[in-house]
């Protein structure tokens, strides 16, 4: 779904953006791939918090590899070392 229908999802689980990491770049080539903002989940009726990142990435479309793959690449990679750098 688009980015709208992503945020729609993310106010209505109720989660909040951290204030100091809201629509951060992050670079690819000295270039701006997207934006990085963090996201605080209130807590479940267990009591478990949680957090999440979203990353967009310009110009991708529902295809990113396709249209974007460096910068598909690029996230993949961050995502899965855990380096994303807010």
């Amino acid at each position: 779904c688009s980015l709208a229908g992503t945020q729609a999802w993310i106010w209505e689980v109720g989660a909040s953006w951290k204030e100091k990491n809201v629509w951060n770049p992050w670079v690819v080539g000295n270039q701006t791939a997207g934006y990085l903002t963090q996201f605080d989940v209130p807590a479940s009726k267990n009591g478990t918090k949680g957090s999440f990142t979203l990353a967009t990435i310009h110009g991708a479309g529902h295809e990113v590899p396709a249209y974007r793959p460096m910068e598909a690449l690029t996230m993949l990679r961050k995502f899965l070392a855990g380096k994303w750098k807010l």
